[in-house]
């Protein structure tokens, strides 16, 4: 038997680890948006919770595609296409801060995350829309 400072250890760390995977940002957020550090949260935890689901998306997308199609490469090429368009996120909050690459705590890293945000979501709807297409009998 463990002792009691050794279980609740255990039983702590699983309790910490297993909030953080169950964790998802509340899209209430976007509710309450002001311009600061808490804006930057909220676009990096609800893009996070987008490009989880696109991936679960895309697994059952592809699954609906027969092997050997040339459609296989066209998503794959797709999903890899979105995940490099992030880069591109920096051209805006760099132009907003006088091209400057280095940024203070100001509004510039929520700049850049409701850009990321903004590309997650429509790369969730797109798939939304394929899978529901792939799907019709």
């Amino acid at each position: 038997m463990l002792p009691i400072s050794l279980r609740l250890f255990f039983t702590a760390t699983f309790f910490i680890w297993s909030c953080s995977v169950l964790a998802r940002t509340d899209p209430e957020c976007l509710k309450h948006l002001g311009g600061g550090f808490s804006d930057a949260e909220c676009y990096s935890g609800l893009s996070n919770d987008l490009a989880e689901n696109s991936r679960y998306l895309y697994k059952k997308l592809r699954a609906t595609i027969p092997s050997g199609n040339v459609h296989i490469k066209l998503l794959d090429d797709y999903m890899t296409m979105q995940d490099q368009s992030v880069k591109y996120c920096d051209l805006q909050r760099n132009a907003g801060a006088k091209w400057k690459s280095k940024h203070d705590g100001s509004m510039f890293p929520a700049i850049y995350g409701q850009c990321v945000y903004d590309l997650r979501k429509t790369q969730n709807e797109f798939l939304k829309n394929a899978l529901e297409m792939a799907n019709w009998n």
